[in-house]
């Protein structure tokens, strides 16, 4: 059964988030999360949606716990805090 963690929420600006997400797709590797879709607003670039595919769905939740990815999402000019969904194929 796949796992997939869905991650909505708002940036400053859209192509530094972006630049920023990129940069780390290692730590995404780490917790074994590869990338689906990466989608933002057609009326407000700077909403996004994340879709991320999960190998393990407690690795995927370990991901949004861990501190140096809290860090990371606050320095790469996150809004708020952004919402995240975990879902299985049906």
């Amino acid at each position: 059964m796949a796992h997939f963690l869905i991650v909505t929420g708002k940036v400053k600006d859209f192509k530094t988030w972006k630049a920023s997400y990129d940069d780390h797709i290692n730590i995404r590797k780490e917790f074994g999360l590869a990338e689906h879709h990466v989608l933002h607003g057609t009326d407000d670039p700077n909403e996004i949606v994340v879709m991320l595919k999960a190998s393990d769905l407690n690795r995927a939740k370990a991901f949004l716990a861990d501190p140096k990815v809290q860090e990371v999402i606050s320095k790469s000019g996150v809004v708020g805090k952004p919402q995240a969904h975990f879902l299985s194929e049906a």
